[in-house]
């Protein structure tokens, strides 16, 4: 049966909003309401709003084993299983999901290119700059701060232009 860990992956794809199917064979006799390991696996899929989409027996033994389980909105288009018994003991369950291919979101940023930057020439423009001046005795510090933003962004404009940046995001998966 699920361990602690198992929910903990579950939370993991809920959080993210992973679309996924998990399937397999899980030797749970699921049609058995009254089966306490049914119940709680039942328990485990409602808890994380899941749902179990094989019906009808997948054993020899006419237990329904083997299961098909999504997020409640993500349809299933058909699941079908094959007759007992052609390879295994097991049905063979197939299912079809429809997924849709969205063209991926770019972002843009502004960036500035430091690294062609020359320290000698930075080191000039600074040095010939109001900065390195002896500020006015009169001077508050809103004026200061306001000359020291001026003069650095004229410096950056100058040795680091300013350009747009496209990239495609990522999207984090676990």
């Amino acid at each position: 049966m699920a361990s602690a860990g198992t929910y903990g992956h579950i939370e993991t794809l809920v959080i993210n909003a992973c679309p996924v199917v998990i399937g397999g064979d899980f030797n749970v006799r699921f049609q058995l309401a009254a089966d306490p390991d049914s119940h709680r696996l039942s328990d485990v899929l409602s808890s994380f709003d899941m749902v179990q989409h094989v019906s009808g027996s997948t054993h020899r033994c006419g237990n329904t084993l083997d299961l098909v389980m999504t997020f409640a909105d993500c349809q299933l288009d058909t699941v079908t299983v094959d007759p007992v018994g052609i390879v295994s003991d097991h049905a063979l369950v197939v299912c079809r999901l429809t997924a849709t291919n969205t063209a991926p979101m770019t972002a843009e940023r502004l960036v500035r290119g430091w690294r062609r930057a020359v320290r000698s020439q930075t080191r000039h423009l600074l040095t010939a700059s109001r900065l390195c001046q002896p500020a006015p005795g009169d001077a508050d510090v809103e004026e200061l701060f306001a000359s020291y933003d001026a003069v650095l962004r004229d410096i950056a404009d100058k040795l680091a232009p300013v350009h747009t940046v496209r990239r495609r995001p990522g999207r984090p998966t676990p």
